[in-house]
């Protein structure tokens, strides 16, 4: 059963919005260090946590620091961190073995970038890139594309016979992102088969509020090919 995560929780509104629709996971977008528009300073991202309900998981999208990032999840206490930086691998591993302590979760993304198709983080082969994040020790690998201007929110998609081969090649957990939306996530799914789904930019409105009709939209495609 795919399972899905919403990204990019601003307001506490965002919360009971996604939850009433169905969504699994909420992710918090917490001192990234590019500007991005759903950026929280860990305040405010410990106060929109409190209010998401059990049984719905909090992820915390962060990058780079090491130091930050741990810090940050000793503060937030998220029940899974995503490493959505500039990590070199052996970083990686160090970050996601501090994690494991503290039995928190570890995401790393794999990005595509959307002006060449090839791998932002770590260079080469996708699918080598793929088993040396297995590697580190993460508990998950997200693809998600990336852009010159944007390293997340893109709402452009990646290669999805691509993805497919990803999924294919590596024992943890692939969560698809990049460019979905309620009319393609079905077709995604169908096509890559990832444990998961996850949206941002695809669910909002031009000013980066999360649109109800395309949240519910959103979860109901996806609920209807659980379906089948």
């Amino acid at each position: 059963m795919t399972r899905i995560k919403m990204c990019g929780i601003t307001r506490e509104e965002d919360i009971r919005l996604c939850v009433e629709a169905g969504v699994d996971a909420l992710g918090f977008v917490v001192e990234y260090p590019i500007d991005v528009p759903w950026n929280l300073d860990r305040k405010k991202a410990r106060e929109l946590m409190r209010a998401v309900p059990p049984f719905v998981s909090k992820v915390i999208v962060v990058g780079d620091d090491p130091r930050n990032i741990i810090e940050l999840a000793e503060y937030l206490r998220p029940q899974a961190v995503q490493l959505h930086g500039k990590e070199q691998l052996s970083l990686t591993e160090e970050i996601i073995a501090a994690l494991k302590k503290k039995e928190i979760k570890a995401i790393k993304a794999l990005r595509f970038s959307v002006e060449t198709g090839l791998c932002a983080q770590p260079e080469g082969d996708p699918i080598e890139a793929a088993r040396l994040i297995e590697d580190t020790g993460a508990d998950a690998l997200l693809l998600d594309s990336v852009s010159d201007a944007r390293p997340a929110g893109t709402g452009r998609s990646i290669d999805r016979d691509m993805a497919r081969r990803i999924v294919q090649s590596v024992k943890i957990p692939v969560i698809l992102a990049g460019g979905l939306n309620a009319c393609n996530v079905a077709h995604a799914i169908a096509s890559v088969k990832p444990y998961g789904v996850d949206v941002i930019s695809g669910v909002e409105n031009p000013v980066k509020i999360k649109d109800p009709l395309k949240v519910r939209a959103f979860v109901k495609a996806v609920q209807e090919i659980r379906e089948h």
